[in-house]
C-alpha cells in the first residue's frame, strides 16, 4: 500500500489522460513495486527523493517519495511528455521553507546534495503557477476595448518601496523571484512571473502589489507561526509542513482513498475549490466567532465557497447541530445544495428547518417553508401583529411584478395629492417595505410618528398622511384577494418565530450561513435574526456591496445583529482574469456605495490572480449587424476549441432572450435557454439577473445599448433620491454581469452605448 498527497496541477488535465492518470494511481496506492509503473530514481538529482513512472507511452510522472513510518507515500508533481519529465524531475526540489514552514516545490539551478533548501540559496525558476493562472495568450490577439488609451505602467513592487531583504528574511519569498517580480514591466509580465512561483509565494506578492502589508500578508497566509525543530527529521518537518494552511493552498493529502483521488483529478480548475483553500479563507471557514461575523468581498473572491466549508466544519463539528445555509434565489440556492454535494455528498442533510442536519434553500422558500408550518392561531396572530387584524393567512403569494400591478392599481382608484414622483410603485413599495412593515405599522397614527432613517426623500405630515391613504388601499387590495407579497410573509414568519421565542420555545437554527446578503430586504433580516438563538456562530453573513440588484439598504444593528469588530474582507479574486476585473470594477469608479452596516464600501485592493485578453467592445450600426458579430465570435471562440456550451450570453431583459436565440439560429448557430437541457455547443442566453452565481469561460454582454442601459421604467418618475439608487443597481448590475467571465469578455451594443460604459 502507498499513500498519496495531490499536488495542484498547472496544467490542465485533459479527458483521456485523466482516465490514465487515475489507473496509474489505482495501481501505485495497491503496490508500488508493481513492474508495469516503472517508478525510478534519477540519475544525479537535486533532489534524491524524486521518481518518475510511466503513465502511458508517452507521458511520464513527477514524484517525489517519502516515508513516513515506514508506508511509502508519494507527492505527485504533474506529468509531461517523457524527456520533459526527466528534466523536471531532475531539476525539482520537495522542501519545507525554513522561514515560514510552507511545503513548496522549487527548481533548484543545480544538482544538490542535500535535500532540504533554503530557499534564498535554492530558487531560481520554479514549476506551479497562482490559482489557475494561464499563461502566454500571444500579444498580438489582445484587442483593447474601443476608445482605450494605454496610459504608463508603474510596477506596484517597486513602487511601494518595500524592501527586498525584508521580504526574503520576513516572509520566505525566493530572492530571485523577487528581484523578477520589482523588474515587470506590465500587469501581464508580473503574472507570469508568478505564474513560475508556488502558489503561496504568487498570493503573498499579489497582495503586496494590491497593497497588502508585510504584516498583513503574514497574517493572511499564517507565514508567522513557524519554529524550526533542529532535532526533527526532514519527514517529520514534511509531514508537519502538510498541515501549514499557506500548504494547504497546494497540497492536499488524499492518502489511500481511490474515491477522493478520483474527484480531485475530475475536479479540474473549475473545482479546485473543494479542496485548495487560501488560508485566510480556511480560517473564516473554521474559526468561531462570539456572535454575527460578516466576511465581504468582490464577485469571485470566494465568498461562497468559505460559506460551503464553514457548513462541513459545523456540521462535522457536531452532526446534531441545525445548520440553515441560505441565499436570496432559489436559483442560487441550488448552486449551493449542488456545490455542497461535490464538497462532502456525505454530509448529514435536515428533511425540514428545525432538524438535525444542513437545510439548503432560498430566503423566501424558507420563510414559506416555517410560516405554512406554523399553527393556525399563529398565522392569525401574526396578521393581527402585522396588519392590525386577526384574519386567516394569505393564500396566493405575490411576485414583484404582480406587486407593482397592485400598487398602480390603487394609485388609479385612491384620490391623493401626491405629486408624480411621490405617487410612483417604486416609492411606495420602497416606504412600504422599508418603514412601514419593519415597523409592524397598522395604524396611521403611527406612521405619523415613524422615524423614516435612510430614506432619501421627505415626507411632511400632509404627504404621509396621503402615503397613508394608499397604503390602507394597498393592505385593502390584498386582504380582499387573500394575497400577500413575500416581503410581507417574511414579516409574518417573523412575527411567528418571534412569538415563539417570548414563549420559550427552542429557535429552529443553531447557525445560519447567509450568501448574497446584499440583496435581502428588512423582513428578511427579521426572519433570520428570529430564526437562530442570538450568541456564538449564530449568524455568518457573506456580501458584497457592489452586487445589490435587489435588496435595501439597510442596517443590521436595526435587527439586533451586531458585527462590529467581526467584520472581515475578501480581496483575491479567483474567477475572473485582471483584465476583466479592471472593466469591471471601472463601471463603479466615481460611484459611492455602502455597505450593509451603511459605511462606505471601497473598490480598491481587489486582484485577479489570472490574466487574459482585455475585454473589447463592439458597436454595431443596427442590431442585425450586432447580431452578425456575435455569430462570428462564437465562431472565432469555436475554432480556437472553446466550447460553445461553457459561454454566457447575457441581456437585459427576457424578451431579448428569445431574439438572440433566433437570431443565431438563422445564422446557423444553436443556442438555449438557461436551466434548459444542455445541447452540445449550444452557449446559454439569460438575462443578467439570471447570471448570478454562475460563471462562464466566456461572457457576451449583448444589447448594452442606451435603449437597454439603464432600463427606462427602472427609474421613471422617481424622486432624485431613489432615481439614484435606482441607477446604482443597474450599474451593479453590469458589474455582476462583467464579472461571471473567467476568460473571455465582449460587450456589445447597436446604436448608441449605454452610458454606464463610459464609452465614447
Amino acid at each position: 500500500m502507498a499513500l498519496v498527497t495531490w499536488i495542484k496541477q498547472k496544467d490542465k488535465i485533459d479527458g483521456a489522460m485523466k482516465a490514465k492518470v487515475y489507473s496509474f494511481f489505482e495501481k501505485l496506492q495497491k503496490d508500488d513495486t508493481a513492474p508495469g509503473l516503472h517508478i525510478e530514481p534519477m540519475h544525479m538529482p537535486a533532489d534524491p527523493r524524486v521518481r518518475t513512472g510511466r503513465i502511458d507511452l508517452n507521458y511520464r510522472a513527477v514524484l517525489f517519495k517519502v516515508a513516513f513510518e515506514n508506508i511509502p507515500h508519494y507527492f505527485y508533481y504533474g506529468a509531461w511528455p517523457h524527456d520533459q519529465a526527466i528534466e523536471i524531475a531532475r531539476s525539482s526540489v520537495l522542501q519545507v521553507n525554513s522561514v515560514n514552514g510552507v511545503l513548496e516545490v522549487l527548481k533548484a539551478s543545480a544538482p544538490v546534495s542535500e535535500p532540504a533548501l533554503t530557499p534564498q540559496a535554492s530558487t531560481t525558476d520554479v514549476d506551479q503557477p497562482v490559482v489557475g493562472i494561464e499563461i502566454g495568450t500571444p500579444v498580438e490577439k489582445i484587442v483593447p476595448a474601443s476608445g482605450s488609451v494605454a496610459e504608463p505602467w508603474t510596477n506596484p513592487l517597486a513602487a511601494c518601496g518595500m524592501d527586498h531583504v525584508e521580504l526574503v528574511s520576513s516572509l520566505g519569498l525566493a530572492s530571485d523571484l523577487v528581484d523578477r517580480a520589482f523588474a515587470a514591466s506590465s500587469d501581464e509580465a508580473l503574472l507570469d512571473v508568478l505564474g513560475d512561483a508556488p502558489e503561496w509565494q504568487a498570493t503573498a506578492l499579489l497582495e503586496l502589489a494590491a497593497g497588502t502589508s508585510i504584516s498583513d500578508v503574514q497574517d493572511k497566509l499564517a507565514l508567522n507561526r513557524y519554529v524550526d525543530d533542529p532535532e526533527a527529521s526532514e519527514e517529520d518537518k514534511i509531514k508537519q509542513a502538510l498541515e501549514h494552511p499557506a500548504t494547504k493552498m497546494q497540497f492536499t493529502f488524499v492518502g489511500d482513498n481511490s474515491d477522493e483521488l478520483k474527484k480531485v483529478i475530475e475536479g479540474g480548475d473549475f473545482d479546485s475549490w473543494r479542496t485548495f483553500l487560501h488560508p485566510e479563507q480556511r480560517v473564516y471557514s473554521e474559526r468561531h466567532y462570539n456572535g454575527s461575523f460578516r466576511l465581504s468581498g468582490g464577485a469571485g473572491t470566494g465568498k461562497t465557497v468559505v460559506l460551503l466549508h464553514r457548513a462541513r466544519a459545523l456540521s462535522k463539528a457536531d452532526p446534531a447541530a441545525r445548520v440553515v445555509l441560505t441565499t436570496f434565489t432559489t436559483t442560487l440556492a441550488e448552486s449551493l445544495e449542488t456545490g455542497l454535494s461535490k464538497l462532502d455528498a456525505d454530509l448529514p442533510r435536515a428533511s425540514k428547518p428545525g432538524a438535525a442536519g444542513i437545510y439548503v434553500a432560498g430566503v423566501d422558500a424558507l420563510v414559506n417553508k416555517v410560516f405554512r408550518a406554523s399553527s393556525e392561531p399563529e398565522q392569525r396572530q401574526s396578521m393581527k401583529d402585522l396588519f392590525g387584524l386577526e384574519v386567516a393567512a394569505p393564500g396566493k403569494i405575490l411576485d414583484a411584478d404582480h406587486a407593482r400591478q397592485q400598487w398602480e392599481s390603487v394609485l388609479g382608484d385612491v384620490d391623493h395629492d401626491l405629486e408624480t414622483e411621490l405617487a410612483n410603485p417604486t416609492f411606495l413599495q420602497q416606504e412600504y417595505e422599508t418603514v412601514v412593515l419593519p415597523n409592524f405599522i397598522s395604524d396611521k397614527d403611527d406612521y405619523l410618528k415613524v422615524p423614516r432613517a435612510g430614506r432619501g426623500t421627505a415626507l411632511n405630515r400632509a404627504k404621509r398622511i396621503a402615503v397613508w391613504k394608499i397604503i390602507e388601499g394597498y393592505r385593502y387590495y390584498n386582504r380582499i384577494e387573500m394575497h400577500a407579497t413575500f416581503v410581507e410573509m417574511a414579516h409574518l414568519a417573523a412575527l411567528v418565530l418571534r412569538k415563539r421565542g417570548e414563549n420559550g420555545t427552542a429557535r429552529l437554527a443553531d447557525h445560519v450561513l447567509i450568501d448574497e446578503a446584499q440583496d435581502l430586504h428588512a423582513g428578511h433580516w427579521l426572519f433570520l435574526r428570529e430564526l437562530v438563538q442570538q450568541g456564538p456562530d449564530d449568524l455568518f453573513i457573506a456580501e458584497d456591496s457592489h452586487q445589490r440588484i435587489y435588496g435595501q439598504k439597510v442596517p443590521l444593528s436595526r435587527f439586533g445583529i451586531g458585527i462590529v469588530g467581526r467584520s472581515r474582507r475578501l480581496t483575491l479574486n479567483y474567477r475572473t482574469t485582471q483584465q476583466n476585473l479592471a472593466y469591471a470594477v471601472a463601471l463603479l469608479k466615481g460611484v459611492p456605495v455602502t455597505d450593509i452596516e451603511g459605511s462606505e464600501e471601497s473598490i480598491n485592493g481587489y486582484t485577479s490572480s489570472r490574466i487574459g485578453p482585455p475585454p473589447q467592445e463592439q458597436g454595431a450600426a443596427s442590431y442585425v449587424e450586432e447580431l452578425d458579430n456575435l455569430s462570428n465570435t462564437l465562431r472565432d471562440w469555436q475554432d480556437e476549441g472553446v466550447p460553445l456550451e461553457t459561454v454566457g450570453i447575457l441581456v437585459r431583459a427576457n424578451f431579448q432572450i428569445g431574439k438572440v436565440i433566433t437570431g443565431l439560429n438563422e445564422r446557423g448557430l444553436e443556442a438555449r435557454i438557461a436551466g434548459s437541457a444542455a445541447a452540445g455547443g449550444a452557449p446559454s442566453v439569460m438575462t443578467m439577473h439570471r447570471s448570478k452565481g454562475m460563471e462562464f469561460t466566456r461572457v457576451v454582454l449583448f444589447g448594452m445599448s442606451d435603449q437597454s442601459m439603464p432600463a427606462a421604467y427602472q427609474l421613471k418618475n422617481l424622486a432624485p433620491a431613489e432615481q439614484a439608487d435606482a441607477l446604482l443597481r443597474e450599474r451593479s448590475l453590469l458589474y455582476v454581469a462583467a464579472t461571471r467571465a473567467r476568460d473571455g469578455l465582449v460587450v456589445s451594443w447597436s446604436g448608441k452605448p449605454s452610458e454606464l460604459l463610459g464609452t465614447k
